[in-house]
């Protein structure tokens, strides 16, 4: 027996929040947390939904309604989201440096391989060289962003390395966070959100070749243990000179002479089906209860 849109619904979000839910058990992170920012995910997306109808002004009444909460509880989330501090966001901040770093002419030398540079003006000798890191992230990261803040990222992941005599050299095109550091979690976020988001977008097109691209490719009969690891290795270097590709293309169309309102972009994820959650979501697609 078929269910509703509402059950189908629900079983794929609860698929989508088992290993969410296995990283916030791993660090600590239980109910209340988890109830706490549920709450607070269902009263921005009832907003954002009410703000479709042209409405400004909007009751905690309203919103409670539409997200299957109180007045009191709406109010509760309002009051903690007030008292959040709001972080620069590093991580992209470090991945903007890097572009800048490889697409800048100023800092490229011959054949366009990308200069060891001086962490500040100082450091460079020649007194107020504009060609430094500090100046690298004030223009592409921005005048308030730690300049010293991004090189420790950066250091910590491999990207960059010190050279010990005042100067860094970038070894790498992508910015790849610590280990369960801020960043990383930060990234982490920001690539589940992008994911559901395209999803959320392409469920509501009706004509085919609409909506963003989504495309899936998978073993049909499944794969050793031994080609996985050379599936491995090849996704890596294609995915790296295809990310590259892209990169130089948004280097020519974005960029400070040519700024627009739109921020995107594409990811690219290897995924390993975990074979119990699969089973316990069709268990529940099909209105059967999870064991």
């Amino acid at each position: 027996m078929e269910q509703s849109v509402k059950g189908n619904l629900l079983a794929a979000v609860t698929y989508v929040l088992r290993p969410l839910c296995r990283i916030a058990i791993r660090n600590g992170i239980g109910f209340d947390d988890l109830s706490m920012a549920l709450q607070s995910a269902l009263v921005s997306g009832a907003k954002a939904e009410l703000a479709l109808t042209g409405r400004k002004e909007l009751s905690e009444e309203e919103v409670g309604l539409m997200a299957g909460m109180t007045a009191l509880q709406v109010r509760g989330v309002r009051a903690a989201g007030s008292q959040a501090n709001i972080a620069l966001n590093y991580s992209l901040a470090a991945s903007e440096v890097l572009a800048g770093w490889h697409s800048d002419v100023l800092y490229l030398g011959p054949y366009g391989l990308v200069l060891d540079i001086p962490i500040s003006p100082e450091d460079s000798g020649r007194g107020s060289d504009s060609r430094c890191f500090e100046h690298l992230v004030e223009k592409y990261a921005g005048p308030n962003v730690s300049a010293s803040i991004v090189l420790d990222a950066l250091l910590k992941s491999g990207a960059v390395q010190n050279l010990g005599n005042g100067f860094v050299r970038c070894v790498a095109r992508t910015y790849i966070a610590e280990r369960l550091s801020p960043a990383h979690i930060q990234e982490f976020a920001e690539a589940v959100h992008n994911v559901v988001g395209t999803m959320a977008v392409n469920l509501k097109r009706t004509v085919r070749g609409t909506g963003l691209l989504q495309r899936t490719v998978f073993a049909d009969y499944g794969l050793t243990e031994e080609d996985l690891a050379k599936f491995n290795g090849f996704i890596r270097k294609t995915g790296e000179k295809f990310t590259e590709e892209v990169d130089t293309w948004f280097s020519k169309h974005s960029n400070k002479e040519k700024q627009g309102p739109i921020k995107t972009g594409i990811g690219l994820y290897h995924y390993v089906e975990n074979d119990e959650d699969r089973e316990d979501y069709l268990k529940l697609l099909h209105g059967e209860a999870a064991k």
